[in-house]
């Protein structure tokens, strides 16, 4: 697994983790807040229902000792009052009693015989009634609360409180009773605010309703609630579903102390977890912006490191490509350190060469010898010549060429030396297009191409040259450069030879590269193509397979239009008339050769083998040199120094320089010296006699 795979799986991990972290953080801290708040409403619920069952209590208590107090006065000394008297003696105890709405004595035989206020007619027999059968049944004589009932006069719901009337015997005597309106009850509980959602309940103990604080309006206050829990002791806080809404409550039930009530607190249990259900949804929307905010980092940490992977691929990109720059650069600087010497020695030996071939019988053997040695002379010149273009040393001038007449010409001579076996098909349709250039260049590029081709075919096969006109409307990344959007030649060499596979591809432009036998191929060829297409602003593209032959593409930008022109008979060679040329040259046997050559064309040459003798002859008889053919390395003082010295003695001085190491730098440092004519090694006679004539005659 890459590093960078690594990371990012570790950063999405990372944000996972930290996203359930805090979820479960979340999660965990809401659990808590809802725990805290039920014990908190549980809390409160319970005490708030034990302080008002006390209350409830203490109100009862009043009732029971009012019933409890005229239940004595009644057996020991009321019975015997008259009538009037003890309705007005029970109106006098009732006073200060605010609950109770009425006082009633009434015998054992169940009928109303006096009370504190008149409520219409007596009952003429209440022996049916719950509270009278449970007093006179039961000798204890406690404290009954019958279930609530209606008043007939006031048409009020009210409770029947009582209790049992004894003879000094111990028989049952009859019942005083209490009616407590439940309009009373709710008064007394009606200042309390219980908070939204909440609500008292009084009981009896078989569920009857007593009291519902707030009150409901048309609510049945008759109604039974057995589901309503009773309990006698410490408060009671439970989660039940209520009977009147369904909904969920939560309710805290006490006993009214030793009485056969209940008093219950209950809040609607989405009430009381109001806050907690707040707190979730802000926790909720926290962990959200929590989560869009991890989601954003790790995009952007997985957008950085994207960034920094292609950079970093970039980078290994450009390294690649600058190790290989610099090692075409060391290799061009090898290279072109050995085309200077071996221009010296090449050039005494076609100079040499050239004088023996003219000179040598025609048809004899050593014309015949002659001629052998100037072949293998012309393609070591050659040769120079592909280390200097590779070595890019060599800046040609450029000039626009007429591609197709270039190609043309390669082709005429490119056809005769092909084997019978090999199908030469060719399409040229580039008419007038130009190419800013060196002629010599781009046929050097046409014959390299072709003649790769060629020898890529085992036995037999087709090659095919195409050249057309092409528009690019966007860049283009090929195999070797990019080519912007524009107008622009395309040569095409295609072969049904081997192929390449793809080591061999990869490698196939580097300089000394070759996959031919020794003494074949020196490796130079498609690197010199690379670095003059790539001189010219082109590139290069090849599309290949092992078996299948190679397509090689070279674009190269359209500079305008242009003519091919007519060739010229060739003139006859200009001579002198015996000026006297100075020449310098470090090598004894050029000195020699120029020598021998200036004297055959009819000038009178003298030579040195150093700059600094040179210059001192020449200060010696400054008017005794026509013109001045000097080297450029020489040791001690270059020939471009010397020249600058030779003019600032005599200034217009005809001076021609000569180097096999020509480029831009030294094109200018001669034009800045007053060189008028700047000529590569090794000579050739033809050159020579036409720029020396050509200098002296601009003198």
């Amino acid at each position: 697994m890459k590093s960078g795979d690594r990371l990012r799986r570790w950063i999405i991990a990372a944000g996972v983790l930290l996203v359930a972290a805090f979820t479960a953080s979340a999660v965990y801290d809401s659990w808590r807040l809802h725990q805290q708040i039920m014990l908190a409403n549980e809390r409160e619920l319970g005490n708030l229902a034990k302080a008002l069952a006390e209350q409830g209590s203490r109100n009862l208590q009043a009732v029971d000792l009012l019933l409890r107090d005229t239940a004595d006065w009644y057996e020991t000394t009321g019975r015997h009052l008259p009538p009037d008297a003890i309705s007005a003696a029970l109106a006098a105890r009732v006073v200060g009693i605010s609950q109770v709405s009425v006082l009633t004595l009434v015998d054992a035989q169940g009928m109303q015989r006096h009370r504190s206020r008149t409520t219409g007619e007596p009952l003429a027999d209440v022996s049916d009634r719950p509270y009278f059968q449970n007093q006179r049944e039961r000798p204890s004589g406690d404290l009954y609360i019958n279930e609530p009932v209606v008043t007939r006069s006031e048409r009020l719901p009210a409770l029947v409180v009582s209790r049992r009337l004894s003879t000094p015997e111990g028989r049952f005597d009859g019942v005083v009773t209490a009616i407590v309106t439940l309009q009373q009850i709710q008064a007394a509980y009606s200042a309390i605010h219980l908070g939204d959602g909440s609500a008292l309940v009084l009981t009896l103990d078989d569920g009857t309703l007593v009291v519902r604080q707030p009150e409901i309006a048309g609510f049945d206050v008759t109604r039974r609630f057995p589901e309503l829990p009773r309990f006698k002791g410490a408060p009671l806080v439970d989660r039940s579903i209520s009977p009147i809404d369904g909904s969920a409550k939560l309710v805290a039930a006490v006993g009214v102390g030793k009485r056969p009530m209940t008093l219950s607190i209950i809040r609607d249990e989405e009430e009381a977890l109001r806050p907690w259900h707040d707190e979730v949804r802000s926790a909720i929307i926290r962990t959200l912006l929590l989560t869009g905010l991890v989601v954003l980092t790790i995009a952007g940490l997985l957008h950085q490191l994207r960034r920094l992977e292609t950079g970093e691929a970039e980078k290994a990109a450009l390294q690649a490509r600058l190790q290989k720059a610099e090692r075409l650069e060391s290799l061009g600087t090898l290279a072109g350190g050995i085309a200077h010497d071996f221009n010296n020695i090449l050039g005494a030996i076609l100079g040499f060469g050239e004088m023996a071939q003219r000179h040598a019988e025609p048809g004899s053997d050593m014309r015949r010898h002659l001629d052998r040695v100037m072949q293998a002379g012309a393609r070591a010149r050659v040769l120079v010549r592909r280390i200097l273009d590779f070595s890019r040393s060599g800046v040609a001038e450029r000039k626009p060429v007429h591609i197709q007449a270039v190609v043309e010409e390669a082709i005429a001579m490119l056809r005769p030396t092909l084997p019978e076996s090999i199908c030469f098909e060719a399409r040229l349709e580039a008419g007038a297009a130009a190419v800013m250039g060196d002629g010599t260049q781009l046929y050097q590029v046409v014959m390299n191409l072709c003649t790769n081709a060629s020898q890529a075919i085992v036995e037999t096969g087709v090659i095919e040259v195409r050249l057309e006109r092409m528009r690019s409307s966007a860049s283009q990344h090929l195999l070797h450069g990019d080519i912007a959007a524009g107008d622009y030649v395309r040569f095409i060499v295609s072969d049904t030879g081997r192929g390449m596979s793809a080591d061999v591809l990869q490698r196939a432009f580097d300089p000394f590269f070759t996959t031919k036998k020794v003494g074949e191929g020196t490796g130079l060829g498609l690197s010199m193509v690379h670095g003059i297409v790539s001189d010219l602003g082109g590139a290069i593209d090849i599309q290949t397979e092992p078996g299948h032959g190679t397509c090689v593409a070279v674009w190269l930008p359209i500079s305008g239009e242009f003519d091919a022109q007519a060739q010229r008979p060739d003139p006859a060679w200009p001579r002198g008339s015996g000026q006297v040329v100075m020449v310098v040259d470090d090598e004894r046997p050029l000195v020699e050769l120029a020598e021998e050559l200036l004297a055959e064309l009819g000038y009178e040459p003298v030579g040195f083998e150093s700059s600094e003798r040179a210059l001192e002859a020449f200060t010696e008889d400054p008017q005794r040199f026509d013109a001045v053919l000097t080297d450029e390395m020489l040791p001690g003082m270059p020939g471009s120094e010397l020249v600058r010295q030779l003019q600032a003695i005599r200034p217009g001085l005809p001076v021609i320089l000569v180097s096999g190491n020509v480029d831009a730098t030294l094109e200018q440092r001669a034009r800045d010296a007053g060189v008028i004519a700047l000529l590569r090694k090794p000579l050739a006679l033809r050159e020579l006699a036409e720029t020396l004539a050509l200098t002296l005659g601009r003198e």
